[in-house]
């Protein structure tokens, strides 16, 4: 059997049974088919998706960006393998991914903009050199000026990634699932529900029918908790909108091989897109008082809100460029103060991280102290025997998705993990150190 896409498919059409199910056509998802496939040859996969392409979710958001410059040991050791694993498309993946996935390896630029950021940079980069990231610089004044003087006097030093970089994340979904030629890719099939016997997995039902199969994995993004709960089953999550904007143009001062950069708190970012333009992002505070009036006012949401469009802040574009202006000390017209920044597409989406029972740090008094954790859940659900989960990738679903599914597809076969640290990522450890302070 050759790997095949049913588009809306028939009950005719729909498989009858598989060795496991990914509920989920993003970038966990596909990393789970493509891992499984190359773990254990001819494996039966069923991927579904709702939407009527895969990579149709909150990647639409996404700056398509990866990084290896992690403080948590965990996510450094994911993201290096995954990072070698794009640069080597072509063996992982297939010939002419490498040229598919277009990998552009600009760099990362933390700017610090005073003293204080630039000793926390200096001090951050000896611990990551530590770890074993030596490819991980600090910039002093003088040598981030003569590299990236165009970004101003205001740049006083900075902590540089040069492995760092963005991709096509659409390609990267569609060649692992490609290069997972025993998967069966279903889209636009609506109303998944597990199909549990006690606390067994059986399969999943769907509007146009049933798959026998005795493992599923949730990859679902934000509707990951939604699949849970029609099941009766809780996932420790919670979720957030993430917007970005991608302007048709960009600075002329702004080179297109220049790098990602980022500026202070709070964290305004921004990269070079295709020839002429850029994609923007910041880390943006947001809560539920316009958006469940009359509810408790939180920092998330505990289910998503469709249709998602609805939470858009029109003010999220100007307020973006007008932080970069301030933190760069740009005049109007100049570097980032160019109004001409604001021609083009306002995204949006939903990230999810691990929730207050998921995240915590214990003090010595015993208490409890939630925090925003950086790590996915890549783990078997306790209690529903071939029920597993790759979720709360927390906005670096993209970057992480090879590693990830690779340490899935261990979890699936019950196999060895590729890296003991990657216990970590399991659903019961709800701290490890450095992941707090993920920037």
């Amino acid at each position: 059997m050759t790997h095949r896409f049913v588009y809306t498919p028939t009950p005719e059409e729909m498989p009858k049974t598989a060795d496991v199910i990914v509920i989920g056509g993003g970038p966990a998802g596909a990393g789970v088919v493509w891992a499984l496939e190359r773990a254990q040859p001819g494996i039966q996969t069923v991927l579904i998706e709702a939407g009527d392409q895969l990579a149709a979710g909150s990647s639409l958001a996404s700056l398509e960006n990866f990084r290896t410059c992690w403080s948590a040991r965990c996510l450094a050791a994911q993201m290096t393998r995954s990072v070698e694993i794009m640069l080597h498309a072509d063996e992982y993946f297939g010939e002419g991914s490498a040229q598919a996935l277009s990998v552009r390896q600009r760099g990362y630029l933390f700017c610090a903009l005073n003293e204080s950021q630039a000793d926390f940079y200096r001090r951050e980069v000896q611990y990551l050199h530590t770890i074993g990231l030596n490819h991980i610089e600090y910039l002093e004044t003088n040598e981030v000026q003569k590299r990236f003087g165009w970004l101003g006097k205001a740049l006083i030093g900075a902590k540089f990634d040069p492995s760092a970089g963005w991709i096509d994340s659409n390609a990267l979904v569609y060649r692992m699932v490609k290069s997972a030629p025993s998967a069966t890719v279903l889209l636009g099939v609506k109303n998944v529900r597990l199909l549990l016997k006690g606390e067994t997995v059986e399969g999943v039902s769907t509007s146009v029918g049933t798959i026998s199969a005795p493992k599923v994995v949730i990859a679902a993004g934000a509707n990951a908790i939604l699949i849970a709960k029609n099941a009766g089953l809780k996932l420790p999550l919670v979720i957030r909108p993430r917007q970005s904007f991608t302007s048709a143009w960009r600075h002329e001062t702004y080179p297109e091989d220049g790098p990602m950069v980022i500026g202070s708190a709070p964290y305004p970012h921004i990269r070079p897109e295709a020839n002429q333009g850029a994609i923007m992002g910041w880390e943006y505070s947001w809560n539920t008082k316009n958006a469940l009036p009359g509810e408790p006012v939180r920092d998330h949401l505990l289910e998503p809100i469709e249709p998602i469009e609805a939470l858009r802040d029109p003010r999220f574009p100007s307020l973006g460029m007008l932080l970069f202006m301030r933190q760069f000390k740009h005049t109007p017209g100049e570097g980032f103060g160019d109004p001409r920044y604001l021609r083009g597409r306002h995204n949006i989406g939903y990230y999810v991280y691990r929730d207050a029972t998921a995240a915590y740090s214990t003090a010595p008094d015993g208490s409890k102290r939630p925090y925003d954790s950086e790590r996915a859940i890549l783990d078997a659900y306790p209690g529903v025997k071939g029920l597993y989960l790759s979720i709360a990738h927390s906005g670096h679903g993209i970057m992480a998705a090879p590693s990830a599914g690779e340490v899935v597809a261990a979890k699936v076969l019950n196999r060895p993990l590729p890296d003991p640290i990657f216990a970590d990522f399991g659903i019961d450890v709800p701290w490890v150190e450095h992941d707090e302070n993920a920037l």
